[in-house]
């Protein structure tokens, strides 16, 4: 792998046993091929792997959660499971979007085994595009980030995207629920 090039299995979340992927899904990724989606947020674009991605939903107004930090706006109700949902810009200390026209809530399964729950919402500010992610279409930035939230910088079809950090992001609201 060279500097400016970055191995998709980077991004690669853990498959789940309440995930449904089909075959075909576990045959790209074989390939060096990883099925993805573009999450749209306010002004960046997340890329993340399609086994991260358990359902998308149009937005749900949160029930708010009292003493809760500003980037978590609440839970929603999914599947009769009570889902915390988070901002992703608020959590990098920006402000919190007004919510656009086309918002909605990507639901996302956990990468950590050791998690008490198994999903987690983000608001997204349109709908997302799936994208297959391969060596000839991605790069990372050599810029670092200067966030634990972000795993790298990158660019995929010359779109430049952000590469989060999913165990991070899942530890802060593990830290935020148990104090």
């Amino acid at each position: 792998m060279t500097t400016n090039q970055l191995s998709i299995s980077n991004i690669r979340a853990e498959t789940h046993p309440h995930d449904d992927d089909d075959k075909a899904g576990s045959h790209a990724q074989s390939s060096n091929q990883v099925p993805s989606i573009l999450i749209p947020l306010q002004e960046q674009v997340l890329l993340l792997p399609r086994t991260a991605i358990a359902e998308i939903i149009p937005y749900l107004k949160p029930k708010s959660l009292p003493n809760a930090p500003r980037w978590l706006c609440g839970t929603v109700r999914w599947r009769e499971q009570l889902l915390l949902l988070v901002s992703f810009e608020a959590l990098q200390k920006k402000p919190v979007p007004a919510l656009s026209n086309h918002a909605h809530i990507v639901i996302l399964n956990t990468v950590r085994k050791d998690s008490n729950r198994k999903f987690y919402a983000l608001i997204i500010q349109n709908i997302p595009q799936l994208i297959l992610a391969h060596t000839n279409n991605l790069s990372a930035s050599p810029k670092a980030p200067n966030s634990p939230l972000l795993y790298c910088y990158a660019e995929i079809n010359q779109i430049p995207v952000l590469i989060p950090n999913l165990e991070y992001l899942e530890k802060t609201l593990q830290r935020c629920l148990t104090g």
